[in-house]
């Protein structure tokens, strides 16, 4: 499986504050100093599906305390269940879809490279990332306990802080990613596969993952794997959140970002080189997508 680096280039023009959206509990992102660890702790009615794009310019550490849902990523489909947990790095498009029936609650933990210091010094950066750079996996049922009692304590040191709470707050963040690298070392059968039931979709996201830059069109690529255009179209947004031009451009847009951030190409060699056949377009998908114009976005190039 494809992997990013957890050290992943930021995608946003600047490190950012984060605040709790009182409809929703999705998180807002503010251009501003990312200065606060945050964990928040959610339920999700039957049905519930992200609103918006969601990537951002920290990690995120997203746990299953009961129902279940799929969850897409890293173009790859996951079915999870209760005791699933998922680390997802920096910058990384991903969707969380609930299904019909019943409640759901999840922990979501989001942190930097800075939260994870003290563990580099420990047991060396590469083992560190190789440990966690988007995993899923699932917690063994005899140590769901011990995991959901940290992330208790962690909301708690959140929602009722006092003179000793950050010090609190890297402690038990820090002993829930040691047992995350543990448990990946020590325990049988505790990864997550992807989702085979819906391998289809599956192969329908990788293909576009991997053809981001080439003309793709929905007709031609529900011909090719054989299915109507209706169906691909109702499938694939049912399945991974996303309609299916809305996960192309944003599979573009995100690979425009790191032209723009690494290279000194133009930004129409860049809408070009990302599968846009008109840089007008391109700029619009951008904007409407970052916020900004991608010369704007590429002069916060010294400051991520």
């Amino acid at each position: 499986m494809y992997k990013n680096s957890i050290n992943h280039l930021f995608i946003a023009v600047k490190q950012t504050r984060y605040r709790k959206n009182i409809t929703d509990g999705d998180l807002m992102m503010h251009t501003d100093k990312f200065d606060k660890f945050t964990i928040t702790k959610m339920k999700r009615s039957a049905l519930f599906s992200m609103k918006t794009t969601h990537y951002h310019p920290y990690h995120e550490l997203f746990y299953l305390i009961s129902g279940e849902c799929h969850m897409f990523f890293n173009h790859n489909i996951y079915k999870l269940k209760l005791g699933d947990l998922v680390i997802i790095p920096s910058g990384e498009i991903h969707k969380t879809n609930y299904p019909e029936l019943g409640n759901h609650q999840r922990v979501a933990i989001y942190f930097n490279n800075e939260d994870l210091n003290w563990i580099y010094e420990t047991l060396g950066k590469e083992e560190v990332e190789e440990s966690l750079t988007g995993i899923v996996i699932s917690i063994p049922d005899k140590r769901r306990d011990y995991v959901e009692g940290i992330m208790t304590k962690l909301i708690f040191e959140s929602d009722i802080p006092d003179a000793l709470s950050e010090s609190f707050t890297k402690i038990l963040f820090q002993e829930l990613v040691l047992f995350i690298i543990r448990c990946q070392k020590y325990e049988k059968n505790v990864i997550k596969e992807i989702d085979v039931d819906n391998s289809l979709i599956q192969e329908v996201a990788t293909y576009i993952f991997d053809n981001f830059d080439k003309s793709i069109y929905l007709d031609e690529v529900a011909s090719k794997f054989n299915i109507s255009r209706s169906y691909l179209s109702k499938k694939f947004k049912t399945i991974t959140g996303f309609g299916f031009k809305e996960y192309l451009v944003n599979v573009r847009i995100k690979q425009a970002c790191k032209y723009l951030l690494e290279t000194d190409k133009s930004i129409t060699d860049i809408a070009f080189l990302c599968g846009f056949n008109d840089s007008n377009y391109f700029g619009d998908a951008f904007r409407h997508i970052k916020g900004m114009a991608p010369n704007k976005f590429r002069k916060y190039k010294e400051t991520v």
